[in-house]
């Protein structure tokens, strides 16, 4: 079977695993992603935004989590405004109208703080393309074969015992 589609350098064999690994990502990113969602009901709305949103007198902690009286009035006050048909963009703009920008424990990703988005997948971009050049250089790296010379100092070695006082 030479100079078949599995031949040592053709392009099936250099390129099927990767383009292998590359729809199985896709295949999981689609599921994880687009998995079988149902419409959020209003307490999942709650409890996804009270996710977001900072409590205002703890320290690391959201509105979710925390159980201090402000976060409970924020929570309720979160369920009042979805039952009065606001959006989720609507009801985190009133918190930093409120309270500032700090409120939010998600950052815009607009401005400087789209940095906070974008670099984690340019540098995991660039190191999957360095992983890329060096597998193809370490693949494409010549082999080395021994020469007589290599064999004959071996054996040298190898008959003289430790070989030690082996003169090159």
């Amino acid at each position: 079977m030479s100079g078949g589609a599995l031949a040592a350098g053709s392009p099936v064999r250099r390129w099927g695993p990767w383009i292998a690994m590359a729809v199985v990502a896709v295949a999981v990113l689609s599921v994880a992603t687009f998995g079988s969602r149902s419409a959020p009901t209003a307490q999942d709305r709650v409890t996804s935004l009270s996710r977001t949103v900072k409590c205002p007198v703890c320290s690391g902690e959201s509105v979710a989590e925390s159980n201090a009286p402000a976060s409970q009035e924020i929570r309720r006050q979160i369920a009042e405004q979805i039952q009065k048909g606001q959006t989720d963009d609507e009801i985190r703009q009133y918190y930093v109208a409120r309270y500032g920008e700090a409120i939010l424990l998600t950052p815009p990703a607009t401005g400087v703080s789209a940095l906070v988005w974008i670099l984690p997948v340019v540098a995991l971009a660039i190191g999957g393309a360095v992983l890329v050049i060096v597998f193809r250089r370490w693949s494409s790296a010549p082999e080395q074969h021994a020469t007589d010379a290599d064999r004959a100092l071996v054996e040298a070695a190898r008959h003289s015992g430790d070989g030690i006082g082996v003169e090159l």
